[in-house]
């Protein structure tokens, strides 16, 4: 018996029903039953979506079965061939399934241009072909779907799965804004510490996206889910007055790195334990424990850091120091301000430049020739060669002699006294320094370095690149002009854009002029967003995290290492500079 207009709107509501619910073998039952009742010219479109049922329920060869009896009229030839599709996919692949919607122009078919578009850019995706695919997403969301935020969830939902072809060359406008959006989503979910802010930046460059009301209710979340974090943190601080400015820099940059968690993400307890005596600081780290500490953050002086080495066992601990000797216990990591990480990048960046003969100028203390050695050691095994080196006084203010045995200057002097002497009369003469090398390194702290620098441009060093470390610049000094062109490595937060936009609430005037100790708050802050990212484990780092201390990640021989921002200093400040080629 033939159905009215109205009883086959009703079967087919329920149909889509049951098919949304997932009863893809009732849904087909219904729309089978509405070919028997349906008038000729409508039957068409029935068949076409019971075998699509048919597929949907995993049947996918009797639905293709089914679809080749039909041979679609004009108007069921879209709706024929996404349901084609979508089977075509599971039994032949993503590429014969594409062949079938190729062609099929969505102008054509106003009401299935969303079913459309979505089935073709997924094969796109699966075809590795994310240029096209965004293109038709680009027309879901604007050409067929503005304002759905189901379409957006869909977007989204591809653009995440499929997040490791993606790339934004060439790319601009909507499409440019959902690949930022998933490449930065991918790194939030390894420190969703900084969620708040860089979505926040990403809003604003991109300020009438579709993606945006997605931000609060599906991204966000996602971010926050995406690892497993400690219910309660303990940090193991220094408790005498010696280091009373030391303790409130790492406290408040440790907590302030747990309010922008907080702002997106629910946050863990943090409690703080104070370390008078290095002798104190395993009965401290002990009873962070028995009050339920998950992971330990602390303590920061090497004695200290020793006497929680030795009973720490297999409970996750971050020193903020590094172990003089031995091996750490297996879940105990050392996270430390070591200028030898600094020294170690120097040199890398050295050699990439192609700088292979390096002068080096260091003082004669424990600290210079420490500093001296990493540089050396990692220079030289990068195929660098320490062609000359001088150690100078921490008392002198005259590097005069050390920088001329340096440079060779006295070796010039040398050949024109004798020259003149050999001609019997007097010749003008401009001394010259060596010219085989490629660079000075220099390890200075500020007071020294502030005479240093210029005593080499005086002594005609010349075009030759001055290295240092960020020992060497102060930005509490008023006038850092002496140390221009200088470059270095330095913490991200004093030159680095992405870290001063994400958190400009903490520049460094800021935290000096409130007496914070701008490294150990950076440290501090740091050692937070470490402690969430170890919690999992040494693999819970994965790739990093971008902090305010650097990159923080793991070296090849398992332990933690940083990558600072690479800077050089101009009209007295410092700035970003460009890295290895």
């Amino acid at each position: 018996m033939r159905a009215s207009a109205e009883e086959l709107a009703a079967l087919g509501d329920q149909a889509r029903t049951l098919s949304t619910g997932g009863d893809h073998g009732a849904a087909r039952q219904v729309y089978l039953s509405m070919v028997r009742r349906a008038p000729p010219q409508a039957r068409q479109r029935y068949q076409i979506l019971a075998a699509r049922e048919a597929g949907r329920e995993g049947r996918n060869r009797r639905a293709l079965s089914e679809l080749q009896t039909i041979e679609p009229g004009a108007e069921w030839i879209g709706l024929w061939s996404i349901a084609a599709a979508e089977s075509e996919r599971m039994v032949n692949g993503p590429r014969a399934a594409y062949e079938r919607l190729a062609t099929i122009d969505p102008k054509r078919f106003p009401d299935l241009a969303g079913d459309l578009l979505r089935t073709r850019s997924e094969l796109l995706f699966a075809l590795q072909m994310p240029a096209q695919a965004l293109e038709d997403l680009t027309l879901l969301g604007a050409g067929f779907a503005a304002g759905d935020i189901e379409s957006a969830g869909f977007t989204w939902s591809l653009l995440r799965d499929y997040r490791a072809q993606l790339t934004t060359d060439g790319v601009e406008g909507v499409p440019l804004g959902w690949i930022e959006l998933a490449l930065l989503t991918s790194e939030l979910e390894a420190d969703p510490t900084e969620a708040r802010a860089a979505l926040q930046g990403w809003q604003e460059r991109f300020p009438q996206h579709p993606a945006i009301d997605l931000l609060g209710d599906t991204i966000t979340p996602e971010i926050c889910r995406s690892a497993t974090h400690p219910s309660r943190i303990a940090m193991l601080l220094p408790g005498t007055e010696q280091y009373a400015a030391a303790r409130r820099s790492l406290r408040d940059g440790f907590l302030a790195a747990r309010f922008a968690l907080k702002s997106s993400c629910a946050g863990p307890q943090v409690a703080f334990y104070e370390v008078g005596d290095p002798l104190d600081a395993a009965r401290e780290w002990s009873r962070a424990v028995e009050e339920g500490a998950e992971i330990i953050v602390g303590p920061l002086l090497p004695e200290s850091v020793e006497r929680v080495a030795a009973i720490a066992g297999e409970r996750p601990t971050l020193a903020l120091n590094r172990l003089r000797a031995g091996s750490p216990p297996p879940r105990f990591e050392e996270f430390a301000l070591s200028p030898e990480h600094e020294s170690r990048q120097a040199a890398r960046h050295a050699l990439g430049r192609g700088l292979r003969r390096a002068l080096v100028l260091y003082p004669g203390s424990g600290w210079g020739r420490r500093i001296y050695r990493s540089f050396a050691e990692e220079y030289q095994r990068g195929g660098g060669e320490i062609i000359a080196r001088e150690q100078y006084s921490l008392a002198a203010v005259d590097y005069s002699d050390q920088i001329g045995r340096l440079l060779k200057i006295g070796a010039s002097s040398r050949r024109h006294q004798e020259l003149q002497r050999r001609l019997g009369r007097s010749l003008s003469f401009e001394p010259r320094r060596r010219r085989d090398a490629d660079l000075v390194f220099v390890v200075a702290r500020a007071a020294q370095g502030q005479l240093l620098v210029p005593q080499l441009r005086y002594n005609y060093s010349g075009d030759l690149p001055i290295y240092a470390i960020q020992n060497v610049f102060d930005p509490e000094h008023l006038d850092n002009r002496d140390l221009n062109g200088v470059e270095m490595p330095a913490l991200p937060l004093l030159a680095d854009r992405h870290a001063q936009v994400v958190h400009g609430e903490f520049s460094p005037d800021w935290l000096a002029a409130s007496g914070f100790n701008v490294s150990l708050f950076a440290m501090g802050y740091d050692s937070f967003k470490l402690a969430l990212s170890l919690f999992d484990g040494p693999q819970g780092l994965g790739r990093g995290i971008r902090g305010l201390t650097g990159i923080v990640s793991r070296a090849p021989d398992g332990r933690l290492q940083r990558e600072l921002a690479w800077t050089r200093v101009e009209e007295g400040k410092l700035t970003a500079a460009p890295t290895t080629p």
